[in-house]
Parts: structure tokens; sequence; C-alpha cells
């Protein structure tokens, strides 16, 4: 792995930018001691990350201002994860549902009417939507609304969510979440629907599931709601036998599929579906 020193961020007054006081770099410094986080090279949560923050450090410059500069690994394309390492410190998973359920976006700038719809699902859940408009310190470029849903014991997915909500809400859910979505114009970015599923076995093992889909018309919404759900108690099992056990999988639902698109390791190195697999099998 290569290895560099970035500088993220200083406490200089940027235009049409929230300033960043020395309080904020002390907090995400603070972080970054505690724990692994991850680095990608684009704002798109579709795409594995290519190296991790591993160290921190904050200087005070020249003109009295003050900067935040980090320690990076980035991965090599051939890096492939080896059993039997370990770190003091985890990767962070965001987004990681703090109750039985909980919404965020970022669709700040939207209709009335979606403004209604994210209100109207807010309201099902029995919880208040998170508006957002970065996440730590970096702008998120494509439209997102995350839907978490927690404490969901294991091989038990699709029947805990099924008695806790109900057919009615249930059906009242897929009515709000439609119409937030449809299929962007020329140059427009993707929208994303986001199921960040925190699943945990028997062992009290804690895994993160988050579910994607780009641009969702409402036969996927219907789909994901009637199968999608069962599919993963399905599907899950060779990743709780890992020796790896991750932190986190990310998957993509489309057309009436679940696909892998990468996994995080505690370490917070990514695992490639092929290899992924291949371990779990060990």
């Amino acid at each position: 792995m290569t290895r560099r020193s970035v500088r993220i961020a200083t406490t200089h007054t940027i235009s049409d930018a929230r300033d960043v006081t020395l309080e904020d770099l002390k907090r995400h410094l603070d972080t970054i001691d505690q724990m692994i986080i991850s680095v990608y090279s684009v704002h798109d949560p579709r795409v594995p990350p290519i190296g991790r923050v591993v160290s921190g450090v904050i200087i005070g410059l020249e003109d009295g201002e003050y900067a935040l500069d980090v320690d990076v690994e980035l991965f090599d394309p051939d890096f492939i994860p080896k059993s039997g390492t370990s770190e003091d410190k985890r990767a962070a998973v965001v987004n990681r549902p703090p109750g039985k359920f909980w919404i965020s976006s970022n669709m700040i700038s939207t209709t009335p009417e979606r403004s209604g719809n994210l209100r109207e699902i807010g309201n099902i859940l029995g919880t208040r939507v998170s508006y957002r408009s970065s996440t730590g310190m970096l702008t998120e470029e494509l439209p997102i609304t995350i839907i978490g849903i927690g404490r969901l014991p294991f091989g038990y997915i699709a029947h805990t969510i099924s008695r806790r909500l109900g057919f009615e809400k249930v059906h009242h859910l897929k009515e709000n979440i439609t119409p937030l979505f449809t299929t962007p114009g020329e140059n427009l970015p993707d929208s994303l629907l986001i199921f960040d599923l925190d699943v945990i076995d028997k062992q009290k093992r804690s895994l993160l599931i988050e579910v994607i889909m780009t641009n969702p018309e409402e036969k996927d919404i219907e789909s994901f709601f009637s199968v999608g759900f069962g599919e993963l108690d399905r599907i899950l099992p060779p990743y709780y036998l890992s020796r790896l056990h991750p932190e986190k999988i990310v998957m993509n639902y489309s057309e009436g599929r679940l696909s892998v698109l990468f996994a995080i390791q505690k370490q917070g190195i990514p695992m490639i579906p092929r290899s992924f697999i291949s371990m779990a099998d060990r």
C-alpha cells in the first residue's frame, strides 16, 4: 500500500461554505484516533473506498489558523486482505440506525410534494427526518435518501420488518417512497434510495447491510418489499461464517436481484465479491 500525508481541512474562511473551527478539527481528530476512516475517490456510496485514514495531527499555521493533516494508506489495485490481521481500531461505520427506524435525506432543495412525502415517511416510521447537506466535511454529490432499520435478528429480517410495520403501513410507505424518485434528465445525477439494515446474530455480532437502488421505479420498490428482504435472509449466512466477518456489506438491488458491490472488513479494507465469497467458503 502507498502512504501519503493529506491536509483535509483548515480553519480558513471560505466563501459559500460553513466555517470549520478548531473545535471541529479536534472532534474529527478524536474520531480518527478512535476509528479507521475510509477514503473515497468520489462521494458515491456505490464505489468502494480507495484507502483509509490511520492517524492525524492538528498543526498551527503561520497565519494563526489551524490545519488537520491525516496519514492515508492507499490500497494497491491487486491488494487482497489476509486473515489473521488485527488492529486496536475498527472501521467507522456511518449511517448505522440508532434505533428501530431512522430516515435521512439530503434532498433539501426539493418540491413541496416531495417534502411532504418525506415527512409522511417519518410519520409512518415514527421518527423525524434528518436533513443533511453534507457528511463530515465533505459535500455529497448525489441526491440520497436513506431509510435505516435497526435491531434486526439474523435470519428474521423480513419477518421482523413485517411484524413492526404491518401490511397497511408498508403499503403507505411504498406510496410515499415512490414519488421521491424519477428518471433523471440529461446531465443530472442519479438519485439513490438506500436501506441501511443493522443485523445482529445470536453472538451479538452486528453487520450493517447497505442496499442501494439507483433511480428506483415503482416496480423496484414493490419488488424489494415483497421479496428483497426475504432474499437477504437467504443469502447472508456465508458472510457471517466468514473468518473476515465484515463490518459492512454494500449491495445493489435492480431488476428484482441483489448483488454484492463490496464489503468492508473491520480494518477498513474493502473486499470484492469474488475474494470475499471464497473466504466465506473456507
